[in-house]
């Protein structure tokens, strides 16, 4: 990576200027620059290097005033770009983690089981699953449910304020969830650069995104009472509360049943 001559995605610039002013704009960003992953290994304490922070620095220069919240994958390279863009910008501004965003991020269910995917697929083969296929890998969310969930929750986490708002996060979250908004399958030379990601805002009944200055148009609701959506719903929201394996059980049952799960979802939520 050090050999490659670093610059903010010129799409990234253009979207930025181009985008509305008038309402919330939420951004799922990839980190900014870092070494290259040690092999096998995720890397959770791998900081982004002096150029990575230059760059962020950078980003939030230009983003100045419009920047209004910073959200997180836990991760150290995530961290420290958002505290960057917040730095550059000039703005004394929280940083929030959200695991929706890595650590595990929204389509992973559980880590543990769903690492044997990388370990038998790779990392290409993962993301071919994730762009392309329905079902869900072991330990796994279904991928289209997951990344319109992604979105929605991003959405309301703006809380509708105009302004851009940030979500960092990894290259397999923004391209899965590009993919899956868009319907169409990324390949590799699709894959986001460092710093570079997708920008959604409402716009009457629909959610407009536009990444690498290509725009889709997503009907309301992102997530709705379809069967699929609410086992995946009811999937995590018991995974954070009663662990995994009830987890499992219950998707299995829902999917035997999904009006259990319609119940459940119009009891409890």
């Amino acid at each position: 990576m050090t050999d490659i001559s670093w610059q903010i995605p010129p799409s990234v610039l253009h979207t930025i200027t181009a985008a509305p002013t008038d309402r919330a704009v939420a951004v799922l960003l990839r980190h900014s620059v870092r070494d290259e992953l040690p092999p096998g290994d995720a890397a959770y304490v791998l900081p982004i290097t002096e150029v990575g922070r230059d760059l962020a620095r950078k980003l939030g220069e230009r983003l100045g005033a419009r920047l209004k919240s910073l959200h997180t994958s836990p991760l150290v390279r995530c961290v420290q770009t958002a505290e960057e863009l917040a730095r550059g910008a000039g703005r004394e501004l929280p940083v929030t983690p959200n695991r929706l965003l890595g650590d595990p991020g929204a389509f992973v269910m559980d880590g543990a089981r769903a690492w044997p995917n990388w370990e038998r697929l790779g990392h290409a083969g993962v993301m071919k699953h994730l762009v392309s296929e329905a079902q869900a890998l072991p330990g796994m969310a279904r991928p289209t449910e997951a990344a319109r969930f992604l979105v929605q929750s991003m959405l309301a986490a703006c809380r509708g304020e105009p302004g851009v708002h940030i979500f960092v996060t990894h290259d397999s979250l923004v391209t899965a969830t590009v993919a899956r908004m868009s319907g169409r399958e990324l390949k590799e030379k699709d894959w986001p650069w460092c710093l570079e990601g997708a920008f959604f805002w409402e716009e009457g009944d629909s959610v407009h995104m536009v990444y690498r200055e290509q725009e889709v148009m997503a009907s309301r609701p992102l997530c709705g009472l379809s069967e699929h959506e609410v086992i995946e719903f009811a999937r995590r929201e018991i995974a954070a509360t009663v662990g995994q394996v009830a987890s499992f059980i219950f998707g299995f049952l829902g999917l035997l049943s999904g009006n259990v799960l319609l119940i459940f979802v119009a009891i409890f939520v």
